[in-house]
């Protein structure tokens, strides 16, 4: 009978072990996505911006040429390089130690500048001729940064006003 006790008693240890263990497998998944969408999602957001500009001013006019396309994505290259040089020599302090809650809530919010450079594509994709295609990137690349560094704002709100995104 001892025996049976002792069975009984390690096997419910066994087991009180494995739902640990998945558990905590559980929890060190759940913590990677929540790192990966957190490291990426503004990466992710431009892309989906640039390539949405991309499809539409090709749909505005017509199929591109090659150098249409490579003015499209010098368009988007040299605004980059201009709003971030304006940037970097106004603003002499290196990236802001957002927190792991606020990049969190940084990458929802994602969707304003999305929104607001497709919306800023939409409308450059209708001049005709070729200025379309550098302004269509043009005004998407510096549309997205400068509604990005309004997200960080929003997010750091958001962060101090409400417990999304917060440790369990």
């Amino acid at each position: 009978m001892a025996e049976d006790e002792t069975e009984r008693s390690a096997d419910g240890h066994a087991e009180e072990v494995r739902v640990a263990q998945v558990e905590n497998g559980l929890s060190v998944y759940g913590s990677g996505v929540r790192t990966a969408l957190r490291n990426n999602a503004t990466a992710y957001g431009f892309s989906i911006a640039i390539t949405s500009s991309y499809g539409l001013v090709n749909g505005a006019s017509g199929p591109a040429r090659s150098w249409e396309t490579v003015s499209f994505a010098l368009g988007a290259a040299v605004a980059f390089v201009l709003v971030g040089g304006v940037f970097l020599s106004r603003f002499r302090k290196g990236a802001l130690p957002e927190s792991a809650r606020v990049a969190t809530i940084s990458g929802a919010v994602d969707l304003l500048s999305i929104s607001a450079s497709v919306a800023v594509a939409y409308g450059c994709s209708r001049i005709a001729g070729y200025w379309a295609w550098p302004l269509t990137a043009t005004g998407t690349v510096v549309t997205y940064l400068l509604v990005g560094g309004a997200d960080i704002l929003i997010a750091r709100s958001a962060a101090n006003r409400t417990s999304l995104a917060q440790r369990q």
